[in-house]
């Protein structure tokens, strides 16, 4: 058995950091010495060495408590979903220092907007005449409709146009949820893992808002990913917000220019 000091130096942790594992419920010790004092056995070394990794890679204690108690597949999971997390973590973080370095104060009509955590659009379809935000009155509708059935929204107001036929249009509004959430009778799910959005408010008739984002958006080396949204913004009765994914697109010699 290894005492506290011992343990710490073949571990490479601390003594303090030892101490918070314990209070956290991470790494207890083995036993107690005759004296009263901690004592490790040689066996915790690698788990405490795999606490120390984790805290390092900024997962929470919380998770880390629950990944010790798994095993097998069970842990391979988890394992995975930390890597699809920091993967996305690592492409925000890319595509926010491409925006930095491309941009100018004098250039900033485009913003991002960072969806970090995984989430649920919820559609319902929508019919409206052509007009200015022609599916506002199905937004405050199905909004109503949420609350009622105690479905916490995050943000709403998205819309998507799909058809123009004999002068109606037929689209649909979506509302963003937690993951998790019964979904009401007729709507539809759009999962969507955390995303980075290029957004650009625009008036109610910019007819060339799309091609301006698309513009800018070739100027900082953007590629527009496949989730175009546009979103219905509170208070504005004449203005909406026109939200494209983006992904970095690698410079040339790094990978053969190939975006990713």
């Amino acid at each position: 058995m290894l005492t506290i000091s011992q343990f710490a130096d073949r571990s490479g942790l601390s003594p303090s950091a030892l101490r918070f594992y314990e209070r956290k419920g991470l790494l207890l010790p083995a036993g107690r010495r005759a004296n009263g004092y901690r004592a490790y056995a040689p066996g915790q070394v690698e788990e405490a060495r795999c606490i120390s990794s984790l805290r390092a890679a900024g997962i929470p204690i919380a998770a880390i408590r629950e990944f010790l108690r798994l095993s097998g597949r069970a842990r391979e999971t988890m394992l995975a979903t930390w890597q699809q997390e920091m993967t996305a973590r690592l492409l925000s973080l890319e595509i926010a220092d491409q925006y930095l370095r491309g941009v100018t104060s004098s250039q900033l009509p485009m913003h991002l907007e960072h969806w970090k955590e995984r989430s649920v659009l919820v559609w319902f379809p929508a019919t409206a005449p052509e007009g200015p935000l022609p599916f506002r009155a199905d937004v405050a509708a199905r909004k109503r409709e949420l609350a009622r059935r105690r479905v916490p929204v995050l943000t709403s107001g998205y819309v998507r146009t799909l058809d123009l036929k004999d002068g109606e249009l037929h689209g649909e509004v979506g509302f963003r949820i937690r993951p998790g959430r019964r979904l009401p009778p007729g709507a539809r799910r759009q999962d969507v893992p955390p995303t980075v959005f290029a957004t650009l408010e625009c008036t109610a008739r910019d007819e060339e808002a799309a091609h301006r984002v698309f513009r800018l958006l070739h100027g900082l080396d953007f590629r527009p990913g496949e989730l175009h949204l546009e979103r219905y913004l509170p208070g504005a009765p004449d203005r909406y917000l026109l939200m494209m994914a983006v992904r970095r697109i690698q410079p040339s010699g790094s990978d053969g220019g190939r975006p990713r």
